[in-house]
């Protein structure tokens, strides 16, 4: 009887594996416990898909966020919708950094250190065509066509659909080695059956230049150093000495207001730079994002200014915005405060040599 039961065992197995096709490892595992990290990128004229890198920043393509005014995440294990901001959008690569409050219960991706190799089982989620073909979120199975393309992405085997961009390319091991961009077109822009996504390489080049914390750090890392104030030298991926070409590109935006002073604003970033000689000489933020590398951000109390930096090099009326405020000074960062107690409403960042000026 027990040779009996080994027999049926080992015919149900053979059954089992011939019959679905797939590998037996591949019916659960880490790369479908991604799904967790996955959320629906909604702008009001663009669907997408994006995934959570770090508590409080998600990725995506930069395509979908392109020239967006709003951004909604509708992130699937929370199931609530939070409201985010473009930090990066590098159209060359298409890849994009949005900053948000990821929820609880959201899952954290990590990119491949490893670079994949030609013929490599992949899974890609997302929002296919949104939500019309499924509620949630959408995974498909292919291979890695292609490692070394024209474009510098990989050249993919599988299926996926407008809505999918921006998704997750994912190992076995649940790590991330893409993000999808899109359908590989030839030359006269004629589809394939190809699809294309920004390596991991390329994508973690990027985050880093944002000061992001690396995929190793601790999850209670948080994005200050991404949307950092840099005094004397900029603020996020807009710095001091940019054309209006090139702050415009970093944004992703074009400016709500230009004024002839030489201010140009963008209302839904909380973002104002000042150009002079066609390049930018200070930017003002009132977004509470932004945070200097000791932690002071909007709504800082004048106490916690003292603790992060001591008393401030000088103390001065300045104008904002067409209002007197008191400003205090610290090296290349100057932060308007107001109310009772003082709090920061707004810092402005400049170099080094003009902030001096304003101690005289």
């Amino acid at each position: 009887m027990k040779r009996f039961l080994a027999i049926l065992t080992t015919f149900s197995f053979l059954f089992l594996f011939l019959h679905t096709g797939v590998p037996l490892h591949a019916q659960g595992g880490p790369h479908l416990d991604a799904k967790r990290a996955l959320a629906r990128v909604d702008t009001g004229g663009a669907i997408g898909t994006a995934f959570a890198v770090s508590p409080t920043l998600v990725a995506t393509a930069c395509h979908v966020i392109k020239g967006a005014a709003a951004i909604q995440l509708h992130f699937w294990a929370a199931k609530v919708r939070i409201s985010g901001r473009q930090a990066m959008c590098n159209e060359r690569y298409d890849v994009a950094f949005i900053v948000a409050a990821v929820p609880e219960g959201t899952a954290i991706l990590q990119f491949a250190e490893s670079k994949p190799a030609q013929g490599d089982q992949v899974w890609v989620w997302g929002y296919p065509l949104g939500t019309t073909i499924a509620l949630e979120p959408s995974v498909a199975a292919g291979v890695v066509s292609a490692t070394e393309t024209a474009e510098g992405a990989l050249a993919l085997d599988v299926s996926a659909a407008p809505g999918n961009s921006g998704g997750p390319v994912l190992n076995a091991d649940g790590k991330v080695i893409g993000i999808l961009r899109g359908t590989w077109n030839t030359a006269g822009r004629v589809p394939t059956g190809f699809k294309y996504a920004a390596s991991a390489e390329t994508a973690t080049t990027l985050l880093a230049s944002l000061g992001t914390p690396s995929q190793a750090a601790p999850a209670t890392a948080q994005l200050e150093e991404t949307a950092s104030i840099r005094p004397g030298e900029g603020i996020g991926s807009v710095r001091l000495g940019m054309t209006p070409p090139e702050v415009q590109a970093a944004i992703g935006l074009p400016p709500t207001e230009r004024y002839p002073s030489g201010w140009m604003v963008w209302e839904s970033r909380k973002l104002a730079v000042f150009f002079d000689g066609g390049k930018a000489r200070m930017i003002d933020t009132e977004d509470v994002a932004h945070v200097t590398a000791d932690g002071v951000r909007i709504g800082s109390t004048d106490t916690e200014l003292i603790k992060a930096y001591g008393a401030p090099a000088c103390s001065a009326v300045r104008r904002y915005r067409g209002k007197a405020y008191l400003g205090w000074y610290y090296g290349g960062l100057f932060l308007f405060l107001n109310g009772s107690p003082r709090q920061v409403f707004a810092m402005r960042v400049l170099p080094n040599e003009a902030a001096e000026a304003l101690c005289r």
